[in-house]
């Protein structure tokens, strides 16, 4: 652990909320409402044969319109995902669940994923499927040229958040143990909470990132829980402070 978090101790209020939720209704029904027909729409302009596809509220897989994606479905062989290669589609439904959750600070933006650079003649989502593909056979990060600066692969159009989604959508592993969601909402938590880091998610490094992926783990050791739901607790106190700031209305940390 790094030498500044030792001693960095989860707050009563995270300790008390993850001992009353489950893991099982807590993170994996977490659900997002996704609109469908945007993505897919964006999906055939971009020419690809990917189509995604949500949930009623009874539960039963619908092809259009708006609809929720749960967090338990973000693996790959989802429901949700037709047509294209498996690795990919389950990146597109990580970035659609992001950007419907109500909590999560991720703007609706569609991953542009073509590599720029990609000669003539070469498939130019050669560089973006070739690491999905690694990441979900081996679930772990390919190696990366020594002297890269961030220590992440090449993966065009793909941030840290969306990355980070798809590493824990197939299980994958780092130096710190399980892959964990990031969000600008959580840092700012434990930012907020006293963590001395670089605020911005947009420039974690992966070295930042494992030591995120550390306090993650150390505050769930601390309060018999698990990472996931630490990390869920930082976004939703972010998004309770926010209404509280933004209403003058009283939000209880322990009652999302």
């Amino acid at each position: 652990m790094h030498p500044f978090d030792e001693g960095f101790e989860p707050p009563e209020d995270c300790v008390l909320w993850c001992s009353t939720r489950s893991y099982e209704l807590h993170v994996l029904d977490d659900g997002a409402t996704v609109d469908l027909d945007w993505w897919n729409r964006h999906l055939e302009r971009d020419e690809q044969e990917i189509r995604l596809k949500g949930r009623d509220l009874d539960g039963r897989v619908v092809s259009g319109g708006r609809a929720t994606v749960l967090r338990n479905d973000l693996r790959l062989g989802s429901d949700l995902v037709a047509g294209g290669p498996d690795a990919l589609g389950l990146l597109y439904l990580c970035a659609a669940w992001q950007s419907g959750h109500a909590s999560r600070q991720v703007r609706r933006r569609f991953p542009d994923v073509r590599n720029p650079h990609a000669p003539k003649g070469v498939d130019p989502l050669a560089t973006i499927t070739a690491v999905l593909d690694h990441c979900a056979k081996r679930k772990r990060l390919p190696e990366v040229p020594t002297g890269s600066w961030s220590g992440w692969p090449d993966t065009p159009g793909v941030g840290v958040v969306l990355m980070a989604a798809y590493l824990w959508a197939v299980g994958a592993t780092t130096e710190a143990g399980r892959v964990q969601l990031v969000d600008q909402h959580g840092v700012s938590t434990l930012i907020h909470q006293g963590w001395l880091e670089n605020p911005a998610v947009t420039g974690f490094t992966l070295r930042r990132y494992n030591r995120y992926v550390e306090v993650l783990n150390s505050w769930a050791d601390r309060a018999h829980t698990r990472p996931e739901l630490v990390e869920r607790w930082l976004v939703e106190r972010w998004a309770a402070r926010l209404h509280e700031a933004r209403t003058g209305a009283l939000a209880e940390p322990t009652l999302f």
